[in-house]
């Protein structure tokens, strides 16, 4: 468990009106059950490392308590999902459902399948994604932990008909909270198939598209929270925010998003809190980048150079976000964040660990000098990637 934030990087001085800060907390805090309470992850990608796992429920008990305790735990899907197909590495990813269901059943509920890998099997990968998507989606519908999943058209069976599909988002209820949901992508590897996914480019008509559909959405589907998760058309592995893109994504709160969270560049970047002047607590936040939740991208930890920039790959934040309503609208009255590592066990299994004091006598015990020193000072770097609440 980890340190939270609320401080000013440099690199942001030049943007924010205002700012707060608070004091560090190091105890987990008990939200109140009556609020909605969400865990946004990261990405969940497969590399070679990661379909090799022998039991893929192993990838998760490490972080179990965190993603099974809350109402909604998130996170973008980063390949097709084909049962009929081997898994495959980058740069064309497969899935089968065996490795996204041990996600499900560590408690990952909500997803995203937009991303720049959607279509990395072509059609057949898009309409088998698609399928599976349905399948769990009824599985789980009436159950405790219902799955709520988008980011393709909601007909992908035909070119013809995707081309003319709306676009697919959640739109539910959760204790007496009405959740919208949406995923979708500004970058693919290839424009393959692009009619069939909730696809708007980073282009000035495809984010006017975007900021109009965000509209469209919050007017035709009332809702106390509106979560944007947005597959970002920006470069991979940079820790800084960049003007142009905060920019677009205020204009994207203004629209009627509450929760932004953008993910692709494989590294965790800062958490912006928005709060209106009058209100003691935010009602909007921006997360620029939650990181990898687990990959192989970083399969040999970099002993003698923990903070080469690829490092960050093999970490990333778990945000854990309390909402509360009112007559006024919605505050978010509570917020925490777990720095997660992946970590090569002894049978070479790629497993996620919170960093934290549990884990680091876990590595005395086993001798494991090296991941401890290692694991030190990749938190200090961490560490270095600050919250921030900003008035506006």
């Amino acid at each position: 468990m980890h340190k939270k934030f609320y401080l000013i990087p440099f690199f942001v001085l030049v943007f924010f009106s205002c700012t707060t800060t608070q004091v560090e907390q190091t105890k987990r805090p008990d939200f109140p059950q009556k609020n909605l309470n969400i865990v946004i992850c990261g990405d969940i990608m497969c590399h070679t490392q990661n379909f090799k796992t022998k039991d893929f429920n192993d990838i998760w008990k490490g972080i179990r308590d965190v993603t099974l305790n809350s109402d909604l735990t998130i996170a973008n899907l980063e390949a097709p999902v084909c049962d009929d197909r081997p898994f495959e590495n980058y740069p064309t990813f497969n899935m089968q459902s065996s490795y996204p269901q041990a996600a499900i059943d560590a408690g990952i509920n909500v997803m995203t399948v937009a991303n720049n890998h959607t279509n990395d099997q072509g059609e057949d990968g898009i309409i088998s994604t698609a399928a599976w998507m349905k399948e769990i989606q009824e599985k789980y519908k009436d159950s405790k932990r219902p799955v709520y999943m988008n980011g393709l058209k909601t007909d992908v069976s035909t070119k013809q008909k995707a081309s003319k599909s709306p676009v697919s988002y959640n739109y539910f209820t959760v204790k007496d909270y009405k959740v919208l949901f949406f995923g979708i992508t500004q970058i693919l590897n290839t424009q393959n198939y692009n009619e069939r996914i909730n696809y708007f480019p980073h282009t000035e008509k495809g984010k006017a598209a975007l900021l109009e559909q965000v509209k469209l959405l919050r007017e035709k589907n009332p809702c106390d929270v509106f979560i944007l998760a947005i597959h970002a058309d920006e470069p991979e592995y940079i820790l800084d925010i960049f003007k142009e893109r905060r920019d677009f994504y205020l204009e994207l709160l203004d629209a009627g998003v509450d929760v932004l969270w953008a993910n692709h560049p494989h590294v965790p970047k800062p958490v912006e809190f928005i709060k209106n002047k009058d209100k003691k607590a935010p009602d909007k936040v921006i997360l620029y980048s939650t990181g990898n939740t687990i990959s192989g991208q970083r399969h040999k930890p970099n002993y003698e150079n923990p903070r080469a920039i690829r490092e960050y790959t093999g970490d990333g934040f778990l945000i854990s976000l309390s909402i509360a309503k009112d007559k006024k609208g919605l505050s978010i009255t509570g917020s925490y964040t777990d720095y997660i590592t992946t970590f090569v066990d002894e049978n070479r299994s790629f497993v996620i660990k919170i960093i934290g004091k549990e884990f680091y006598d876990y590595l005395d015990e086993k001798n494991l000098v090296n991941w401890k020193n290692y694991l030190i000072e990749r938190e200090k770097a961490l560490n270095e990637i600050k919250e921030i609440t900003t008035c506006r």
